[in-house]
């Protein structure tokens, strides 16, 4: 038997109105009190530099278990059809439950470690009792990939585009991207695709998310254009990491807890913000990465 899991997500949101889903219906469902949401997925991530031209990282298996605040998890492990008889122990994270894979220098050899099939959630909790959960991965589309294109993140400042090395500290920044060309709605109409975007500091602590479904908050879909961090989020002088994740997701629902596969990319891009600070607060470089995917395997 596993350690009992409890975890309470603690969330920095900034929270541009205009392009969130509605707060109100984004409830996890009522018939279990434990989970938010399984997802299972492969994802391709990128580096963005100062000229805005993109090179590919590192492609990628994931599976979490993100649990509601008092929810509990008994045991949780995940079947995977290269290990259709092993469970895998999921770890926490601190704000969900994770699998980690490998990560690949290429999708083919992410394929050949992770092909598609059925990926089993295992997990007991006193809502549901004891479940196995299948998300199904299936990649391939007409003999091409799923994953979406890498998207391009574009920076703003009282409406002018800047730098990614000229933020500054006293304004809010407004974060952009290229049109997520391959997302769409959900014709089950439980979670249309969705953007995730993410700030890190340069210790690699989380400081501002866009929100993830079904935390009653908003968060961003396919739909959604930019993302606003506030000045209060920043300091001068001061290395910053940011990510804009664009997932495809297939949807599912049992027992009442949603399950997504998704196919996704991430584009990191490093920032700066201006002006002078102290030595206690003044951090130039990135000392730590808030995500593994930023790991380089060029």
């Amino acid at each position: 038997m596993k350690p009992k899991y409890l975890t309470t997500l603690l969330l920095t949101l900034a929270v541009p109105y205009s392009s969130l889903t509605d707060a109100a219906a984004n409830q996890a469902p009522q018939l279990q009190t434990d989970i938010t949401f399984i997802v299972a997925g492969k994802t391709a991530n990128f580096r963005q530099f100062d000229d805005g031209k993109l090179a590919a990282l590192n492609y990628h298996f994931f599976a979490e278990i993100f649990v509601q605040t008092n929810g509990v998890i008994n045991q949780a492990g995940l079947l995977t059809p290269g290990s259709p008889a092993d469970a895998i122990a999921f770890t926490d994270s601190g704000y969900a439950l994770e699998m980690h894979g490998g990560r690949y220098a290429t999708e083919s050899e992410l394929e050949n470690h992770y092909p598609d099939g059925h990926y089993i959630f295992r997990y007991d909790t006193p809502s549901t009792g004891a479940v196995e959960h299948i998300i199904a991965l299936t990649n391939s589309s007409s003999n091409s990939s799923r994953i979406p294109d890498a998207p391009q993140i574009i920076l703003s400042q009282a409406g002018e585009r800047v730098l990614p090395h000229m933020i500054q500290a006293d304004m809010a920044l407004q974060v952009s991207w290229s049109e997520f060309k391959q997302g769409d709605q959900d014709p089950l109409g439980i979670v249309n695709d969705l953007v995730f975007v993410i700030m890190g500091d340069c210790h690699g602590k989380r400081r501002s998310h866009s929100g993830r479904p079904f935390e009653n908050m908003p968060y961003l879909d396919y739909a959604a254009t930019q993302f606003i961090i506030p000045a209060e989020h920043l300091m001068p002088e001061n290395a910053y990491q940011l990510s804009v994740e664009h997932a495809i997701v297939d949807t599912t629902i049992m027992d009442g807890v949603p399950g997504f596969a998704t196919f996704a990319t991430t584009t990191f891009l490093d920032i700066m913000t201006l002006g002078g600070a102290n030595e206690a607060t003044a951090c130039t470089e990135i000392l730590q990465n808030f995500d593994a995917g930023q790991t380089d395997l060029r």
